[in-house]
């Protein structure tokens, strides 16, 4: 039996299409890059740079509204209207269909990420190279974050608090090198100290996307892209081992990690429930 059912995949892109999710946020787009461009022309230097971090920033909070809302609602539906039970009916095993629907929930995620890039680059004056990396990282950053949105779905019954779940985790792993930041710089107190440790806890078990789809890239490009600031703690394995991958590396390796941990934990809850 294939670990991939295809079938179900075209019925998941198909209930994407259906659903008309890629036109809803290639509208969204256009309006989100119109307002950049007007903020940007308000700036009194650099315009077009303004233009870019604006609207990159803004389309990237789109991207990730549509993925999280069309996982956890279309895996919710597919609970109420029953439809899980009858396809575990068919000849697919439970974890076929989590695969499936995984691979094809990062097939959407890379066709937004893609959507994003190319809007970008017909509207503004991005750096080239610079777009290359914030496009790829913004695929891995999507895809992460649509297996949590997976994830969720599964666990949670409701729809809503799937999406409020994964909307939580998608703050604190955008906010996590702030928070570490300032819990390195605060260390008079030893209140500071015991959240210092718990945040670096966090920061272990979350993805790092703070360090994904850096809109300096889109205006400085990628030519000091190696020059990585650690924390003053940071150990010399995890300098050595940053210092081999580079930020490319890093951002595959966190990719590859996460979908996998997540993939992992869904399944074992899928195998544990009756149906």
């Amino acid at each position: 039996m294939s670990l991939v059912s295809f079938p179900l995949m075209r019925y998941v892109v198909t209930a994407a299409l259906r659903d008309r999710i890629v036109l809803t946020l290639f509208l969204m787009i256009l309006l989100g890059i119109s307002t950049a461009m007007f903020l940007g022309s308000a700036s009194m230097i650099e315009e077009d740079q303004s233009s870019i971090v604006f609207a990159a920033g803004g389309i990237r909070f789109l991207g990730i509204l549509g993925v999280i809302l069309f996982s956890c609602f279309h895996i919710r539906r597919s609970f109420e209207h029953k439809e899980v039970e009858f396809l575990l009916s068919r000849p697919i095993s439970r974890i076929s269909f989590l695969l499936s629907h995984a691979i094809a929930f990062m097939l959407i995620a890379c066709v937004i990420a893609l959507v994003m890039s190319l809007s970008l680059a017909v509207f503004g004056k991005p750096n080239f190279y610079g777009l290359i990396l914030w496009g790829g990282s913004l695929a891995v950053e999507y895809m992460i974050v649509a297996i949590i949105a997976l994830f969720f779905s599964m666990t949670l019954s409701s729809a809503a608090g799937s999406a409020l779940a994964c909307f939580g985790v998608y703050v604190l792993s955008r906010m996590i090198g702030t928070l570490l930041g300032i819990s390195n710089g605060s260390t008079d107190s030893e209140v500071f100290e015991i959240l210092g440790k718990v945040m670096e806890f966090i920061s272990i078990i979350i993805p790092r996307l703070d360090l994904m789809a850096q809109t300096e890239w889109l205006v400085y490009g990628i030519d000091n892209l190696n020059n990585i600031e650690f924390m003053r703690n940071a150990t010399d394995f995890s300098r050595s081992v940053l210092g081999v991958l580079h930020i490319y590396g890093f951002i595959l390796l966190q990719g590859v990690l996460f979908i996998s941990l997540l993939l992992g934990a869904a399944t074992v809850d899928l195998l544990k429930k009756r149906f």
